[in-house]
């Protein structure tokens, strides 16, 4: 039986959860999924190519810098300006991003609505961008921030962005009932933004998880990034291998794992 051969490539990955989470997907062995450590993307495609990989999800720093190696992309993947899924169809290469569903989908789950709400969002990389998707097409009033402003664009999804710098955030935080953060910031970075117990707090990162104490010492509804990564990981599982994952499995393994690694 010929094993399909699908991939994670990134740098530095190799905490990732990617390849647990595919095994508790497709436990039956039908298919292998391997870590692509490299030092760019360039080198990471190369070995995309060379390995026989029928598909690779795309993990920082490489969402956006993949992007010119590929031949076709979906709309989302256009106007986000990141993936993180590339599925090879004969020589052609195609580009998908399963983050902005992931956002709508985390949401969704948390029972949070964002139209004609403010939100903010922390970030101008790839994840920030599809959640910046999601939140804009939702209908919300978006404040967006980074450590340098200037990365945020001026214009998305045909909203005009007025760009803040994280100090500048804390400004605007009061007014906000939704902050999604996609940075690794620093403990002296979190102590500048001041939540409040009507606000919800949603981290990107599974394994960092910023925000999470001052948002739970601040009475705040806190969503860990291990719901962004499963509701990516499903459809994208599912474009990769034109089977349904088994979504029982994966949950069970994340909740395993955060509560081990987390609890207080």
């Amino acid at each position: 039986m010929t094993v399909m051969r699908f991939g994670l490539c990134g740098h530095p990955i190799t905490h990732s959860l990617s390849p647990r989470l595919f095994e508790a997907a497709y436990p039956q062995g039908k298919f292998s999924y391997q870590l692509i450590e490299a030092p760019t993307s360039t080198e990471a495609v190369h070995l995309f190519m060379a390995g026989g990989f029928r598909g690779i999800n795309v993990t920082a720093p490489f969402k956006a810098s993949i992007l010119p190696f590929v031949h076709r992309q979906t709309e989302e993947c256009t106007t986000i300006s990141a993936c993180n899924l590339i599925i090879k169809e004969g020589d052609v290469l195609i580009a998908y991003n399963t983050d902005y569903l992931a956002v709508a989908r985390t949401l969704e789950e948390a029972k949070t609505t964002v139209k004609n709400t403010e939100c903010l969002l922390l970030g101008a990389g790839g994840a920030a961008k599809a959640a910046a998707y999601t939140l804009l097409k939702a209908g919300a009033n978006l404040f967006w921030a980074n450590r340098t402003p200037t990365h945020i664009p001026d214009t998305f999804c045909g909203h005009p962005i007025t760009p803040l710098s994280l100090s500048q955030a804390n400004d605007y935080l009061p007014a906000c009932s939704l902050i999604i953060n996609t940075l690794p910031l620093s403990v002296p970075e979190t102590q500048i933004l001041n939540f409040n117990p009507t606000q919800t707090i949603l981290d990107a990162s599974y394994s960092v998880r910023p925000l999470e104490r001052q948002a739970r010492q601040a009475g705040a509804k806190y969503i860990g990034g291990e719901r962004w990564l499963l509701h990516q990981a499903v459809p994208s599982f599912e474009l990769m291998t034109q089977m349904p994952p088994n979504v029982d499995t994966m949950e069970q393994l994340l909740m395993t794992i955060i509560f081990y690694t987390f609890a207080p």
